[in-house]
């Protein structure tokens, strides 16, 4: 597998432009900052985990962790209604926020939702269509067009949590477009139960969170993730061939620093550009799979 990187003007018009014929085996990937990706095919748009507004800022204005950005917004959701899919691993707002989805439906069509099954009444109290949401819990499938496969994955947000009906209340995702498959682990820690089940996939592209925790946030329910390391770790231990980390640079008071990133991820052999990537804003990663020569 090789990844290919280019810088455009803006996401807006790179996601309104059609892939081009060759490309067919390629899946392009952009970062929307924190946890939020856009996929795109040639006949498959996907989101999964965006956060496209400042509703944490004015819910938290005045208080003690304002959730100021760091990094404008990319892309408005109402340049995004053409997306076919969107994913949200968990509640937390930067990865299930009211004022990115609700706009998407506005023309009264819009993608799929999947999410956990336990936060559905939640999107439907946000006032999204019934008839566009699909609940998931950890080691279930679903399977789109035979042109995108999704196995929701245990995801653990410091603690491993489930509703009264024992569905999960935070998930990871993996998404398979044909031959290429990327693993989002939402938020989490490492778990052994999914690393020994994700090291027998052949992960083409490991997505992972890198802010780490610290006691001082989790104390006051600001919980936490992989460390830089911990994420260069499991990746190797998957066996994923390419590795983007993520869930830095949105908010000061829980970040890493991309110089952090790039030194501990160096020490533990992976290599930017061949098979790691700190990601930017308004650039596209496409990943194509290389034929083999008979």
């Amino acid at each position: 597998m090789k990844c290919d990187t280019k810088q455009v003007t803006s996401l807006q018009h790179w996601f309104s432009r059609p892939v081009p014929e060759n490309k067919n085996d390629s899946v392009h990937c952009a970062w929307l900052g924190q946890a939020g990706f856009l996929f795109k095919t040639r006949t498959l748009r996907v989101a999964i985990d965006p956060y496209l507004s400042d509703s944490l800022a004015n819910k938290y204005r005045g208080k003690e962790f304002p959730h100021l950005r760091m990094m404008d917004i990319p892309i408005r959701s109402e340049e995004l209604e053409d997306l076919d899919v969107v994913l949200c691993s968990h509640g937390h707002t930067d990865h299930m926020d009211k004022e990115t989805l609700l706009p998407l439906y506005r023309k009264g069509k819009g993608p799929l939702l999947i999410a956990p099954r336990s936060e559905l009444p939640r999107l439907l109290e946000m006032g999204l269509p019934p008839q566009r949401l699909i609940g998931l819990s950890e080691y279930e499938t679903f399977t789109l067009n035979n042109e995108l496969s999704i196995e929701a994955l245990p995801a653990a947000h410091e603690t491993r949590m489930y509703d009264q009906w024992g569905n999960s209340k935070a998930l990871g995702y993996l998404l398979e477009f044909g031959p290429l498959s990327f693993f989002h682990s939402g938020d989490s820690l490492p778990i052994d139960e999914l690393r020994n089940h994700l090291s027998a996939k052949n992960i083409d592209v490991c997505l992972l969170p890198v802010n780490g925790r610290k006691p001082t946030l989790s104390e006051k329910g600001i919980l936490g993730n992989f460390s830089i390391g911990e994420a260069g770790t499991f990746a190797h231990a998957i066996n994923a061939s390419f590795l983007i980390p993520h869930h830095f640079g949105m908010f000061d008071f829980n970040t890493v620093q991309p110089e952090e990133i790039e030194r501990e991820l160096e020490a533990l052999d992976w290599r930017v550009g061949t098979t790691y990537a700190i990601p930017q804003i308004n650039t596209i990663y496409t990943f194509t799979k290389e034929k083999r020569s008979l």
